[in-house]
């Protein structure tokens, strides 16, 4: 238990870390570099990249926040924000699917996901 649940505490940190290289990138203008930092995060973390993890049906995708068989809300806001930072359509749909499935569970989001949350859908905002 222990084992896991330290698991998942590198993979939040590992994917808050990368959340912080994307924003600086893109603020350099650094684009490209920004998507080869996020898909090499989510690689090292999930083991698949964007396109991978865009092309997963709900449950499959829902599945990456449920490492020890349960969900895992800290780990799916971690990578909620990250998609969301990423703006796509299919991306910002799962952000909108984990933050949803965190607040079922009665996790703490900020206020600003929640009024991105509370907006046509959340899918028309990129940030």
């Amino acid at each position: 238990m222990v084992l896991q649940r330290d698991f998942i505490m590198r993979q939040i940190q590992q994917l808050v870390q990368v959340l912080l290289q994307v924003l600086f990138n893109k603020q350099q203008g650094n684009h490209d570099e920004a998507r080869s930092i996020l898909d090499e995060g989510l690689k090292s973390t999930f083991d698949a990249d964007l396109d991978d993890l865009l092309s997963m049906n709900r449950d499959t995708f829902m599945d990456l926040c449920s490492p020890s068989s349960a969900f895992h809300a800290g780990l799916a806001v971690a990578l909620a924000d990250l998609l969301r930072e990423e703006g796509t359509f299919p991306a910002l749909q799962r952000a909108r699917w984990l933050y949803q499935a965190s607040i079922s569970t009665g996790a703490a989001v900020s206020l600003d996901t929640l009024e991105w949350l509370s907006g046509p859908e959340g899918l028309d905002h990129a940030s």
